[in-house]
């Protein structure tokens, strides 16, 4: 089968979940310059598992807050709207994947904590970015998050296919895109931006995820891609425990293009690792 007609048939094959009906409700809430903090939290607290799912981020050693929240108005209050959307997707996101599947809950598992680590990599590493054309930082925990979802759909999908794609890629060390794309017709850039866009979130977010295995590709073009490559690469070093090799994940080409320095690089790394053991899902 052509790769065309492969990524056709998997398309048409794959069943990509719906956001919850709550969270379109509050990202419609989020943009809209009217509607304020308590109401957020208001409509956050009328889902018993999305306010559960959304305190128990907000009280994560990720989100630094000096005292535990208990509800969730106060959770919107005291981490803000930008800080709060991004805590919002994830819980709604997580919530879609592995339900029932005993079998996959270890491997959708290791997923998000990686899916987690990166988003709050890329998020601190923006906050140091003095190109201008990068992503504000909330924008790219969100980019970092959803970033391998299509791994996700995989796994949820068709978990003994994409258990035998990933042996393949162990086993030979061959291009991970290329094994997916063979075995699964598509590969998991494509899906996640797939899934994006059927969720009505932005374009630039769909091309970041499609293009981070491409990055210096489309630098130029999709200069946030640069980052979140390179926070998925730190994110690995991380849960590799590679602590001499951190530093030097990142080229000089890639501190100049993002404008940060090597101290910002391990100021972030060091913080991520220190943070990598609290991560929970």
């Amino acid at each position: 089968m052509k790769t065309v007609q492969a990524q056709r048939s998997t398309s048409q094959t794959l069943k990509i979940p719906s956001l919850p009906s709550v969270v379109f409700r509050l990202n419609d809430l989020i943009r809209n310059p009217d509607a304020g903090v308590v109401e957020i939290g208001q409509e956050v607290a009328k889902d018993p598992n999305l306010s559960t799912r959304v305190l128990r981020i907000a009280n994560g050693a990720s989100f630094g807050l000096k005292s535990p929240v208990l509800d969730p108005v106060h959770a919107a209050s005291i981490l803000g709207l930008q800080r709060l959307a991004p805590i919002i997707l994830q819980a709604g996101t997580k919530s879609l994947f592995g339900k029932g599947k005993q079998k996959i809950k270890q491997d959708l598992a290791r997923h998000w904590r990686h899916s987690i680590l990166v988003a709050q990599i890329a998020r601190d590493l923006g906050r140091h970015c003095k190109n201008p054309d990068i992503m504000q930082p909330e924008e790219l925990y969100t980019c970092g998050l959803l970033h391998d979802m299509g791994k996700a759909v995989f796994w949820d999908n068709k978990p003994n296919k994409y258990k035998r794609c990933n042996e393949i890629i162990a086993a030979t060390g061959r291009d991970p895109l290329a094994v997916e794309t063979e075995v699964m017709g598509a590969n998991h850039a494509q899906v996640g931006a797939k899934i994006v866009l059927a969720w009505g979130l932005s374009r630039d977010l769909a091309q970041t995820i499609v293009f981070h295995h491409e990055a210096w590709r489309v630098a130029k073009a999709i200069p946030t891609t640069v980052l979140i490559a390179l926070a998925d690469r730190l994110a690995d070093a991380v849960e590799a425990g590679d602590l001499e090799g951190m530093p030097f994940v990142a080229s000089r080409r890639d501190c100049h293009f993002l404008g940060f320095s090597k101290s910002h690089l391990i100021e972030v790394t060091t913080s991520a690792l220190a943070g990598w053991d609290e991560i929970e899902v």
